[in-house]
């Protein structure tokens, strides 16, 4: 389960095709960001998936 207290998600100003990316810390707090160029509903679309990756816990995972 994720709550509002284990990420964070800012908008910042990417160049090409990046939608959004997560990082996670030492903690494990996942750090979000979206593309703030993108549309409102890509924006929504992005951070939807960044979220999946987070409860699937794909940043412990050994493959890319």
């Amino acid at each position: 389960m994720l709550t509002d207290g284990d990420y964070c998600v800012r908008l910042l100003d990417f160049d090409g095709h990046v939608h959004g990316l997560t990082a996670m810390d030492d903690d494990g707090y996942a750090n979000v960001y979206i593309n703030a160029r993108l549309p409102r509903p890509e924006q929504q679309k992005a951070f939807l998936h960044e979220v999946r990756h987070v409860l699937k816990n794909d940043f412990s995972s050994e493959t890319p």
